[in-house]
């Protein structure tokens, strides 16, 4: 049973999809760890389709986003899972974006629990 709602992903279904939440104070997108972590998946990874997810939070410096940016990456992931059930996920995160990603999958940080 799902606690919260899902979102429709429009999108052809890749064989990766990699969600990845940004540091604390950089600026919307992938980040300064999340460009190179694509880049570097996807060249690995040749013959297969690769896509990607920015985590769609403020990545505050405050340290008080993460909370948000776990259900943003578990709604998103969920949606892509319904929609593309053979599809592989890659999670991470730097900084604040790594605690978003261990709370998104219910693992205990000190900034929450998921």
């Amino acid at each position: 049973m799902l606690l919260f709602s899902t979102t429709h992903v429009n999108a052809e279904c890749c064989d990766v999809h990699i969600v990845f939440a940004r540091g604390s104070g950089e600026l919307p997108g992938l980040g300064i760890c999340g460009g190179p972590l694509v880049k570097g998946i996807t060249s690995n990874l040749e013959g297969m389709s690769v896509s990607s997810y920015t985590v769609n939070y403020l990545a505050s410096v405050a340290q008080t986003s993460a909370g948000p940016g776990a259900t943003d990456m578990t709604k998103h992931v969920v949606a892509v899972a319904q929609q593309c059930p053979k599809t592989v996920f890659v999670l991470g995160g730097y900084s604040q974006g790594a605690s978003v990603t261990d709370i998104s999958i219910s693992i205990k940080t000190m900034l929450g629990m998921g």
